[in-house]
C-alpha cells in the first residue's frame, strides 16, 4: 500500500468514482444545488430574500396561493412595474379643457375567473388641487365610471380614491380597487346605476349583498339574477381599466407598479403575507450547504487529527483523550442547542459553532481505532527505528491512511448537520434573521398551513432537505464504497 496520499492515487480515486452510478448521481446532484446557490444573484432576487421580513414589501403579492402549474381555473397574476412599454399597459398624456391629464390604461386577459385584486401604485407630485377618473371598459365594450366623468362636468378628487391631500402631495399613492368598489358608497352611486342602464333592477337583498360582492359581479356576463347565481359566469376576454389625473397646475405622476393578482403565483406559491416562496427555497439551498460543510469539515478533520494523535500516543495520553471524546460523545446534542437557543441569542454561527464542538467525537474515536493498527505496520516501526519524529510519523504515515475514511465521513455527516438546524428553526430556535428551509417550515407550522391545506408551503421545504440529504449521502455511499475494498462487489 502507498504511504502517500499521492497525485496517481488521487486520480485513481477519482477514476473509479466515475464508474460509480451512486457517485454520479450524488455529485450531479451536488453540482446542480452549487449552481443554484451560486446563481442566486441571477435567477432570483435579493431585494425579495433582505425585505423577507418586511410585510410592507409583500403587501401586493397574492396571500397563500398555489403555484401556477398546480392550478388551471385561476388568474395568473399580472404585473407591470414603472412605466417601460409593456402589452399591459398603455401611457396617454394631453390636455383637455384646461386640464393637462396623464392616463394610464391597465389591460388583463380574463380567461375564467376574475383577479383578486387589482392594485394601482403611483409616485406623484402636485401643488394644486389633481382630479381622477377610473374607468372599466370591459370585453363587451360596456363602459362603467367608477368616479366622476370630467367630460360630463363631474370632478373626483384625488383624495376620495387615494386618501391623500387634495392640494398638494408628493410621495407614493396606492389603490386596492376591490376594496374601494366593495363599499356601499361606491355601489350606490356608481354601479347600481351603472346596472339600472343595462336593464338590471337587483331585488332589495341583493342590494345588500352587493358590497361584498361588486368586485367580481363588475366581470360577470350581465343579466337580471346575475347574484344569485352559486356559479357565475364570467364574461372572458380583455379588461382595461384606465385612470386619468388631471389638473389645472403642474404635477408629475409615474407609475411604481400596477398588479392584477391572481389566485396562483410562480413556481411555489406564496405563504400567507405574500412571500415568493421560490425566492426562499432556492435562497435556503446556500445556508444549508454553507452550514453543512462547516460543520462537516471541520469537525470531521478535528476529529480525526484528535483521534490519530491518541491512538499513535497511547498511554495515559491516549487514556484521557478517549475519555474527554467519550464524554461529549454521550451528550445529546438536539437538547443542548434548544437549551443554549432559550439562554443566548439564536444566531447561526451560535448553532454552527454548538454543531462542530459536539459533532467531532464519533471520527475520533474511529481514527483512534485504525491509528492503533496502523503503528503497529512495519513501514511505521521502520520509521521509528530510522529516527523520524512523531510528528513526521503522524502526518506521513498515519495520516494519509485515514484520510480516505475522513473524505465519507465528511460526506455522510453534511445532513446531520442541516436536519439539525432545520429541527431547531422549526421549533422556532433557529436565527430569525436569515431564510431557511427550517424557517419556512416553522412559519407554515404557526400559519396551521397543514390544515388548510397549504401543501405548496410544506411539502417544497421538505422535499428539498429530503434530496440536499440523499445527495450527500450518495456521495458518502460512493466513496466508502471506493475507498473500502471490502464493500465492492
Amino acid at each position: 500500500m502507498s504511504k502517500r496520499f499521492s497525485t496517481k492515487g488521487l486520480k485513481r480515486f477519482f477514476g473509479e468514482l466515475k464508474r460509480s452510478k451512486v457517485g454520479i448521481a450524488g455529485f450531479t446532484l451536488f453540482l446542480i444545488f452549487l449552481l443554484l446557490a451560486l446563481l442566486f444573484p441571477y435567477i432570483g432576487n435579493m431585494n425579495d430574500i433582505k425585505n423577507w421580513d418586511n410585510l410592507q414589501y409583500w403587501q401586493d403579492n397574492p396571500k397563500a396561493v398555489p403555484p401556477c402549474w398546480a392550478t388551471s381555473n385561476q388568474f395568473s397574476t399580472v404585473r407591470v412595474v414603472g412605466e417601460e412599454k409593456s402589452d399591459n399597459l398603455i401611457v396617454r398624456t394631453g390636455e383637455f379643457e384646461n386640464f393637462t391629464y396623464k392616463e394610464y390604461s391597465f389591460m388583463y386577459e380574463l380567461k375564467n375567473v376574475p383577479p383578486n385584486e387589482i392594485i394601482f401604485s403611483f409616485n406623484i407630485n402636485y401643488n394644486s388641487p389633481v382630479y381622477v377618473m377610473l374607468v372599466l371598459i370591459r370585453p363587451d365594450n360596456k363602459t362603467l365610471y367608477l368616479t366622476g366623468n370630467p367630460i360630463s362636468g363631474q370632478y373626483t378628487s384625488i383624495t376620495n380614491l387615494f386618501g391623500v391631500s387634495p392640494n398638494s402631495y408628493t410621495g407614493s399613492i396606492r389603490l386596492p380597487v376591490s376594496t374601494y368598489i366593495n363599499n356601499m358608497v361606491t355601489d350606490n352611486t356608481y354601479i347600481l346605476p351603472w346596472l339600472q342602464e343595462n336593464n338590471i333592477t337587483l331585488p332589495i337583498q341583493d342590494v345588500y349583498r352587493l358590497p361584498s360582492l361588486a368586485f367580481n359581479a363588475i366581470h360577470e356576463v350581465l343579466s337580471p339574477n346575475m347574484l344569485e347565481t352559486i356559479s357565475p359566469t364570467y364574461l372572458t376576454g380583455t379588461y382595461n381599466w384606465t385612470i386619468m389625473f388631471y389638473s389645472t397646475g403642474n404635477f408629475t405622476v409615474n407609475v411604481k407598479e400596477i398588479t392584477a393578482l391572481g389566485g396562483c403565483y410562480g413556481i411555489f406559491g406564496t405563504d400567507n403575507v405574500g412571500r415568493d416562496l421560490f425566492m426562499g427555497l432556492i435562497y435556503g439551498i446556500r445556508w444549508a450547504l454553507i452550514i453543512g460543510f462547516s460543520v462537516s469539515v471541520i469537525s470531521v478533520l478535528f476529529g480525526g487529527l484528535y483521534g490519530v494523535i491518541g491512538g499513535y500516543l497511547g498511554g495515559k495520553t491516549d487514556e484521557i483523550l478517549l475519555r474527554v471524546a467519550q464524554i461529549f460523545y454521550s451528550i445529546p446534542i438536539l437538547p443542548i442547542l434548544i437549551l443554549l437557543a432559550i439562554i443566548f441569542r439564536p444566531s447561526i454561527w451560535n448553532v454552527i459553532s454548538m454543531l462542530i464542538i459536539f459533532g467531532w467525537p464519533s471520527t475520533a474515536i474511529v481514527t483512534r481505532s485504525m491509528a492503533l493498527q496502523i503503528k503497529e505496520e512495519t513501514y511505521v516501526e521502520a520509521a521509528k527505528a530510522l529516527g523520524a519524529s512523531s510528528s513526521r510519523i503522524l502526518l506521513r504515515y498515519i495520516f494519509p491512511q485515514v484520510l480516505p475514511y475522513l473524505f465519507a465521513s465528511m460526506a455522510l455527516s453534511v445532513p446531520g448537520a442541516i436536519l439539525t438546524e432545520a429541527s431547531l428553526s422549526f421549533l422556532g430556535l433557529g436565527d430569525p434573521s436569515i431564510v431557511t428551509w427550517g424557517r419556512i417550515l416553522n412559519e407554515a407550522e404557526i400559519a396551521g398551513a397543514t390544515i388548510n391545506g397549504y401543501w405548496w408551503w410544506v411539502i417544497p421545504p421538505g422535499l428539498m432537505i429530503t434530496l440536499i440529504g440523499l445527495t450527500f449521502i450518495l456521495i458518502g455511499q460512493a466513496l466508502d464504497t471506493i475507498l473500502n475494498p471490502k464493500l465492492k462487489r
